[in-house]
């Protein structure tokens, strides 16, 4: 008996990506303008049509007045991804923690949270994939230090990504 061809269904299912990211603070300059630049890598799993759940780790460089940092971190969030062809658009959303060797932004904290927002293109055909994209990023400790200690940066970027999908 011959098998039953494979579902389209079944291509796509997990998707794994490696990247960089470069971020400037673009509003709410809190005396000073922070920028970010890094590495991040993303494991994603489709769940259903064009929804996929991402998570992702980074280490970046923020650089700042005083002491420029090193910090890492991930957010969790949901992927949406259209079409099936060579240009496929997307948009994300997460959110997360990062901790840094210093206080990131100045007056800060070295713990923070992540809120972010992006959307690009991912272009290739077979399993490799390259995604480009914008990435907005909010961090703060959202008062948790009271408010003095609460200062934030509101960052926009560009981040480039290459991917295999499974």
């Amino acid at each position: 008996m011959l098998s039953p061809p494979v579902a389209s269904a079944q291509i796509d299912v997990w998707h794994v990506d490696v990247g960089g990211m470069a971020l400037v603070e673009a509003w709410d300059v809190n005396e000073q303008r922070e920028s970010l630049a890094g590495v991040s890598v993303g494991v994603e799993r489709r769940v259903w049509q064009t929804l996929g759940l991402r998570l992702e780790g980074w280490m970046v460089r923020a650089f700042q007045t005083g002491d420029d940092a090193w910090g890492g971190g991930f957010g969790i969030g949901p992927r949406w991804r259209w079409g099936s062809g060579n240009l496929r658009p997307f948009v994300d959303l997460a959110v997360g923690l990062s901790h840094a060797t210093a206080v990131v932004p100045p007056g800060g904290t070295q713990f923070n949270y992540v809120a972010l927002a992006g959307g690009g293109f991912q272009v290739g055909r077979g399993r490799t994939r390259f995604d480009v994209g914008g990435r907005w990023l909010h961090l703060s400790n959202n008062g948790r230090e009271g408010r003095a200690r609460n200062p934030d940066v509101q960052a926009l970027g560009a981040v480039v990504a290459i991917g295999w999908s499974y």
